[in-house]
């Protein structure tokens, strides 16, 4: 009896170091000093490269990872598909791909996760910004 005390005791402990609360930033680019573009090369075969580049976290810094999400078209705040984008660079510019088909990215957002804000680490909290890709879409050309 007192070992499966101590189990669920053990268990309730570990359950409540796993939850941490995740907060969407409303803030601007700007007002987070984010430096970033995104391009995307069309590859008239139905599929995009997303091309993000980030030069400087900001305030965010350092960042926990950067994914790509595509929500669900139900409108559930579930996804359909979230993929780790490794960033690969030197230590100014980094740099990540992600090739995808066009009908995805016109739903997708690049979403750059962290613990921290203002160099300050928050470890039960998580913060995010998110980016969405369609507005970097390029323009498809109508006709034949």
């Amino acid at each position: 009896m007192p070992i499966r005390s101590f189990l669920l005791l053990g268990a309730l402990i570990l359950t409540f170091h796993v939850f941490a609360l995740g907060f969407e930033l409303g803030k601007t680019k700007e007002e987070l000093k984010l430096k970033y573009s995104v391009s995307m090369p069309d590859h008239k075969t139905g599929c995009v490269t997303i091309v993000f580049k980030l030069q400087d976290e900001g305030r965010l810094g350092p960042l926990d990872s950067v994914d790509l999400g595509i929500p669900a078209n139900d409108g559930s705040g579930r996804h359909d598909l979230v993929v780790s984008i490794k960033l690969m660079g030197d230590g100014k510019e980094k740099i990540g791909r992600v090739h995808i088909l066009r009908s995805l990215a016109e739903r997708a957002t690049v979403v750059l996760k962290t613990h921290h804000m203002d160099g300050k680490m928050t470890p039960r909290t998580w913060y995010y910004h998110s980016i969405p890709i369609k507005k970097h879409l390029p323009k498809q050309k109508s006709g034949g």
